[in-house]
């Protein structure tokens, strides 16, 4: 009788130690990967084409390669790519729209 009671405790604390290790590394992967993006993709060029669409250029600097989306104030967003190390992409949006910042997509 003592021996399965140990047994059952001791099952009993290895599934807990488990889900909370699985519990603390989903929960910290997400904000790593949300700071980067935003700190490491900057604007570096916009403009209009054809005098009333908006566009914005971003390049990356960041280590990895993200798939991002150009996110537009009162506009179209932009489309899901990805964007390498070192590389460029250009978004264009809706007339009216402005620039507010790259997500994950």
């Amino acid at each position: 009788m003592n021996m399965r009671a140990g047994l059952r405790a001791w099952t009993v604390a290895a599934g807990a130690a488990i889900l909370l290790v699985a519990a603390s590394g989903a929960a910290s992967a997400t904000p790593v990967e949300t700071a980067a993006a935003i700190s490491c993709v900057k604007k570096i060029d916009s403009g209009k084409e054809r005098f009333i669409y908006p566009w914005v250029k971003v390049k990356s600097s960041c280590a990895w390669t993200y798939d991002v989306k150009v996110i537009w104030n009162n506009g179209t967003d932009g489309n899901c790519v990805e964007l390498a190390p070192g590389k460029t992409t250009k978004s264009i949006s809706t007339p009216g729209a402005s620039y507010q910042r790259v997500d994950h997509c």
